[in-house]
């Protein structure tokens, strides 16, 4: 249980980079390439993934 809630903390945690990640870009401050952020899109469907295993499999 603790491994799934930590899971999703991480992505509210994520969420909320997204959003300071908007402002950057509203305020025309963005310092990123296309690559790092391709790989920044990928990071919330392998955390997804993580959970589902976590709920299906049930290691704990």
């Amino acid at each position: 249980m603790h491994a799934k809630l930590a899971a999703v903390v991480l992505l509210v945690g994520y969420q909320y980079g997204c959003g300071r990640l908007l402002h950057g870009f509203e305020r025309g401050a963005n310092r990123r390439s296309h690559v790092w952020f391709r790989w920044f899109n990928e990071l919330p469907v392998l955390a997804l993934l993580v959970i589902v295993v976590l709920v299906v499999v049930k290691p704990f």
